[in-house]
């Protein structure tokens, strides 16, 4: 009777664990009373449907039976929002399912007369087929338990909307039934009517396009740009061919990511200093099941960089086990990192960090960074610049900045503030709550120009080829630029060396792709929402107001020498804008989109009007960038190691 007690309470503790997070389906949702007075939106397009009787009717091979099924001819857009009304909803002993597939999964919305249902499947993985178990389906697929609720009433429309805080929302009648995290990409839809008698007809609404308007003042001015970047790491760069590595140099003048932050030899280094550069001493720095992407230097790399106009960024992760607390002996390291570099690659650095991310207490900071300026300038090296340390959180960096600005000698010594924003994650469902952080960040450090050294998705939640955690990563970009005032945004990664795809999604723009020659490849679509702001906002260019009426239009605005100048627009709603962008004298040369389909897609502007008037369409969740920039090129004379 005990056993058979404990027993008991650990399927009662399981079920309430299940229903907790949502591994079970719902049977006992509260009764919807749907409202009676839904109207429909205004400026949209309708196209008409209907599924009944022979209306789309068809034999399909290995279908069995007759399906009854409509498809509807569009790609959707990253966000969006789409309804269906119903005319005619007699469904007798069938359902209507309103069926969204992406490249991962997708999900189904099931309409009966007393019910409505969300499934949500993957079929991705073929691991799904062990999980199932036998019979294997057709194709691998995994099925989330299904959320279902029951309604009274007349259903008149049925609305889904995926908006840019990873929320798929459904509403009957104007009514929000359910709302989950959603993480996936869509792409298309489709209705199917289940039951031999059943007849749906209605309309699919499409919102047109809402007015929305963008003034530029040239006269307003704030950060001057320093450029973008990030760490190639050189066990992946070493994995590329003789035309990969052409390739790569093509690349980054492309997407002008010309800042190398060197991750260099540290736990590594010997006394002697003489293997900065030695790949076999480079630290292994593992993720996951992943092979080695070693800390470790490569002043080739180096060498070709700065022929193309680039710049190094260098500080320690891990200290040398000999430097241990020794304000001294780390700034010796330091400086003959810059003496090396200078003798390898023809100069020192240009900017030198205190520490990336590792703690230290208050006053060994400020040790740290008086002796290395006072070293740097009796090395000769009065032009290297310096950093504040690096943390990995803002919120942590919060408190570096307050320990660096607790001594005004050594907060007179940095010349920028720094810091990484991995935190930025936990706001992905809430982006705009991460701002009174920025807020308090640019307050803090007032007076010193900004470096946003580390930027990228981690957590293992998010880490999918999806393209709408890289727009939400792009509101980040946009945020650095316009809140903080960031001078440099650096990606954590530009070149990983991965086995393992999902930590190339995320944690880096591109990885050498082997199918195809060992030459680089997009990892995933990060690098698309990462250049739509890097490609055209070049070194020395400086960060002009740009004022938008809607709030989920973000919009910077960057101007350069001669007349030229650089707008980003990413547009966050669920709906479709008609964004008109003013900028006096201005005139744009070409216009790039990024969308889940296009990756800084080129094509001629739009050509202004008489008031100075650039009219454009950006589809909900996609970036354009408008300029008269040009596009950087890669020497054909370059000669690579």
């Amino acid at each position: 009777m005990k056993k058979n007690i404990h027993i008991l309470s650990g399927y009662i503790l399981l079920y309430f664990m299940l229903i907790l997070f949502g591994w079970m389906e719902s049977t006992s949702a509260q009764q919807i009373a749907l409202p009676t007075n839904w109207r429909p939106p205004a400026e949209v397009q309708n196209i008409a449907f209907e599924l009944g009787g022979d209306k789309g009717q068809f034999h399909a091979w290995g279908q069995g039976s007759p399906d009854k099924r409509v498809f509807f001819d569009e790609f959707l857009p990253a966000l969006f929002e789409r309804t269906l009304t119903l005319e005619k909803f007699e469904l007798k002993d069938g359902s209507l399912e309103w069926i969204f597939t992406g490249p991962r999964g997708g999900f189904t919305v099931t309409l009966d007369s007393g019910t409505i249902k969300l499934e949500q499947r993957f079929y991705d993985s073929y691991a799904f087929n062990y999980i199932n178990g036998p019979p294997i389906p057709r194709h691998p697929q995994w099925q989330l338990p299904v959320q279902q609720a029951p309604y009274t009433g007349t259903p008149k429309a049925l609305a889904v909307r995926i908006d840019h805080k990873l929320n798929l929302s459904i509403a009957l009648n104007g009514k929000e039934v359910f709302q989950t995290e959603y993480l996936g990409d869509i792409s298309r839809h489709q209705l199917r009517s289940l039951g031999e008698n059943s007849l749906v007809s209605g309309q699919l609404l499409t919102p047109l396009p809402a007015p929305a308007f963008v003034k530029v003042d040239p006269n307003r001015r704030y950060q001057t740009m320093i450029g973008f970047g990030g760490i190639a790491t050189p066990t992946a760069y070493a994995q590329l061919s003789k035309k990969g590595k052409r390739r790569w140099w093509e690349l980054l003048c492309e997407y002008n990511l010309l800042i190398q932050r060197e991750y260099p030899n540290g736990a590594r280094l010997n006394e002697k200093m003489d293997n900065w550069d030695k790949r076999t001493d480079a630290t292994p720095h593992y993720y996951g099941d992943n092979f080695p992407n070693g800390e470790i230097s490569d002043f080739a790399y180096i060498k070709t960089l700065r022929r193309l106009g680039g710049q190094v960024w260098f500080e320690f992760w891990e200290l040398p086990p000999w430097v241990k607390n020794d304000p001294e002996k780390y700034a010796h390291a330091m400086v003959r990192y810059c003496q090396v570099c200078r003798q390898k690659t023809g100069a020192a650095p240009e900017i030198v960090g205190v520490q990336n991310e590792k703690n230290q207490i208050t006053d060994m900071f400020h040790q740290m960074t008086l002796t290395l300026r006072r070293r740097l300038d009796e090395a000769g090296f009065p032009s290297v610049r310096i950093h504040m340390t690096d943390a990995g959180h803002l919120a942590l960096g919060l408190k570096r900045a307050q320990a660096f600005r607790s001594s005004q000698k050594v907060w007179d010594t940095i010349d920028f503030s720094a810091t990484h924003m991995y935190d930025y994650q936990e706001y992905f469902t809430n982006p705009d709550g991460f701002d009174d952080l920025l807020k308090k960040w640019k307050g803090l450090t007032k007076g010193k120009p900004f470096l946003s050294t580390e930027l990228c998705v981690n957590y293992p939640k998010y880490q999918l080829d999806s393209y709408r955690p890289a727009l939400l990563m792009g509101q980040l970009y946009h945020k650095n630029l316009v809140i903080t005032d960031a001078s440099a945004l650096c990606y954590c990664w530009t070149i990983l060396n991965v086995v393992q795809p999902s930590y190339g999604y995320t944690r880096s723009l591109f990885v050498p792709d082997r199918a195809a020659g060992f030459v680089p490849a997009p990892s995933s679509h990060q690098l698309r929402v990462f250049g739509s702001y890097s490609r055209y906002i070049r070194a020395g260019m400086v960060r002009i107001a740009a004022e938008s009426n809607d709030n989920n239009l973000l919009v910077s605005a960057f101007a350069g020498a001669d007349n030229t100048g650089t707008v980003v627009a990413l547009n966050r709603s669920s709906l479709p804008r008609r964004m008109r962008i003013t900028w006096p004298g201005m005139r744009f040369a070409e216009m790039e989109i990024t969308d889940p389909y296009q990756q800084n897609e080129p094509c001629r502007s739009p050509s202004s009007d008489s008031d100075n008037n650039t009219e454009v369409i950006i589809e909900p969740g996609s970036l354009v960038t408008l300029t008269n920039v040009p596009l950087g090129r890669c020497p054909e004379e370059l000669v690579t190691d």
